[in-house]
């Protein structure tokens, strides 16, 4: 008969330590604890902020919503003319120099929580998000975005346009480069539209939604739920289809080589040639 009574000395064993925790690459490490509710912090997180800092900016300058840049400073002009009862009027556009201060809220959010959550809860950017290049990530990113660019962006218009007549995709995006009429502001619009932007926007898209979701629902799911969630934040509806597109094709970069390198290459070039397009006037196929 077994005596159930431990014997001194013995310790049942540690479950918790019956073998090394696995982190999002399969190696031994921390089990990420980051997931949709971080994702859900740092949009929400980054709009309030962006909303804010518009808000603040509305009400100590002259400056108005012709200049807005993203949806947080859109949302903040709502609610300034909701909080002062006054009608929307037009005011002159925000200088990029200011527009480019405005982006540090939005990309507290985009950039910071990310970074926060795998830091605090995981194993760091490099292994969890895959925040790390190759040395041809840049130059075979950059032709990837041109040919999305030139290539895809047309394609996918071409049946549109065909349905509903043509119409000025870039009408918004012209509403940020028609004020870069000097070498700074150019630089300054290149700085936020082909640096800033892809970088924040693949470390929170391709790198902390993507792989949320692909723990909860598979490889093909994440990377479709990520790119219609990246092209609706964009709140651009002739835009939406190009967007949705091009989220699909950074996606499959990001899951395929299993590191951020390569989207963000692809989304530098994609929008460093969207934007010099549209400054020196050199016309979009499509």
């Amino acid at each position: 008969m077994i005596d159930p009574t431990p014997r001194a000395g013995w310790d049942p064993p540690d479950e918790s330590a019956a073998g090394p925790e696995v982190g999002f690459d399969g190696l031994p490490g921390l089990a990420p604890r980051w997931g949709l509710g971080d994702v859900a912090i740092g949009f929400f997180g980054a709009e309030l902020l962006a909303a804010i800092a518009y808000l603040v900016v509305l009400s100590v300058t002259n400056f108005g919503a012709s200049g807005a840049s993203g949806t947080g400073a859109a949302f903040g002009q709502v609610v300034g003319h909701v909080a002062t009862g006054a009608a929307p009027a037009y005011k002159p556009p925000m200088s990029l120099w200011l527009t480019a201060v405005l982006q540090v809220p939005l990309w507290a959010g985009l950039l910071g929580v990310p970074i926060w959550a795998v830091k605090t809860k995981g194993n760091g950017p490099v292994r969890d998000l895959g925040l790390r290049f190759r040395w041809f990530d840049v130059p075979l990113g950059l032709a990837i975005g041109a040919v999305a660019q030139f290539v895809l962006v047309p394609l996918i218009y071409w049946p549109i346009f065909k349905l509903i007549g043509h119409q000025d995709v870039s009408a918004a995006a012209r509403q940020l480069t028609d004020r870069a009429t000097d070498t700074v502001g150019i630089a300054l619009l290149f700085l936020i539209v082909g640096i800033g932007a892809p970088f924040a926007e693949e470390i929170f898209f391709r790198g902390l939604t993507q792989r949320s979701l692909q723990r909860r629902g598979g490889a093909v799911v994440a990377i479709v739920v990520t790119a219609v969630f990246f092209a609706l934040t964009h709140f651009e509806f002739l835009q939406f289809p190009a967007l949705l597109a091009f989220g699909l094709v950074l996606g499959v970069l990001a899951h395929r080589t299993g590191r951020l390198g390569l989207s963000i290459s692809a989304h530098v070039g994609f929008n460093l040639l969207a934007a010099a397009a549209l400054v020196w006037n050199l016309g979009l196929p499509g």
